[in-house]
């Protein structure tokens, strides 16, 4: 039996090889390029203290519609589940853009043509 050919691309995988890991480095530096932090907004501190304010507000509102207690919030909650509970369900009226009723609905609101005005003048009576 006679040797195996050698191949002349013998470092062609080592090429690939080194190739790809080459391409993964230059995506990588790409990628960690774009997220580098951006400018700071100059309005950052107003917005950060009217959510403070907003939260402020809303923990205020809460304590005082007592729902930190949870037996009494159970209790509004129950209250309001009775409240809906005993309504009789009706038919909504809201309409839905481009629904049969709301074209329905346009139809009818559009006020009839008006009839066209003479455009001739009324006959001159003669003299006498």
């Amino acid at each position: 039996m006679s040797a195996a050919a050698t191949s002349p691309k013998t470092g062609s995988p080592f090429l690939w090889v080194l190739g790809s890991f080459a391409s993964f480095a230059v995506l990588l530096a790409f990628f960690l390029n774009l997220a580098k932090p951006g400018e700071v907004d100059p309005r950052a501190p107003e917005r950060l203290a009217n959510t403070a304010e907003i939260v402020k507000a809303q923990t205020e509102l809460v304590a005082k519609m007592g729902l930190n207690d949870a037996a009494k919030k159970g209790q509004i909650f129950d209250k309001t589940l009775d409240l809906l509970k005993s309504r009789k369900p009706a038919p909504s009226t809201q309409v839905v853009p481009g629904s049969p009723t709301q074209l329905k609905q346009a139809a009818a609101s559009v006020p009839a043509p008006a009839a066209p005005a003479a455009t001739t003048p009324a006959a001159p009576t003669p003299a006498k």
